[in-house]
C-alpha cells in the first residue's frame, strides 16, 4: 500500500486542476458569448468557427474587442489554444479551448480556465 501511495504521490504534487470546464456544440456561424469579470474589469468574449475542411477547423475568436483567427485540427496538441484573460508575468489566467469533435455540421469543443483566482464568467448565450 505505502508503494502505491509513493507511485502516485508526484501525481497529487503536481496535478494542476482546472476550474468551469464547459462544453460546447457550435453549427457553422453559430457563436457563443461569455463576459468574463477580472479585477474589476468587463472582457466581452465570442467564439465561432466558420469552415471546415479536409479535417481542419477554422476557428474566430474575439476577445477583449480584438478579432482573431486559429486553424485547428483533430489530432492532439493541434486540436488547442490558448487565450490570455490578462497579460500577468507569472501565472496569468487562461482560456484553454478544446476542439474535440465535428459529426458532419456541429462541432464540439471543451472551454476551461487555467489560474482563474479572481475570474467570473458570465455565459451570455448563442446566437
Amino acid at each position: 500500500m505505502n508503494k502505491i501511495l509513493f507511485l502516485f504521490l508526484p501525481v497529487f504534487l503536481f496535478a494542476e486542476f482546472w476550474n468551469f470546464p464547459h462544453t460546447v456544440k457550435l453549427k457553422k456561424d453559430e457563436t457563443i458569448y461569455f463576459n468574463v469579470h477580472y479585477w474589476q474589469r468587463i472582457y466581452p468574449f465570442e467564439l465561432r468557427w466558420t469552415l471546415y475542411i479536409n479535417e481542419i477547423l477554422t476557428v474566430l475568436y474575439r476577445y477583449d474587442n480584438f478579432p482573431r483567427q486559429i486553424i485547428l485540427y483533430k489530432d492532439p496538441p493541434l486540436n488547442t489554444f490558448k487565450v490570455p484573460i490578462a497579460k500577468i508575468p507569472e501565472n496569468y489566467p487562461y482560456f484553454y479551448i478544446e476542439f474535440k469533435d465535428f459529426n458532419g455540421k456541429i462541432a464540439t469543443f471543451d472551454i476551461y480556465i487555467k489560474n482563474g483566482d479572481g475570474v467570473k464568467v458570465e455565459y451570455k448565450g448563442k446566437k
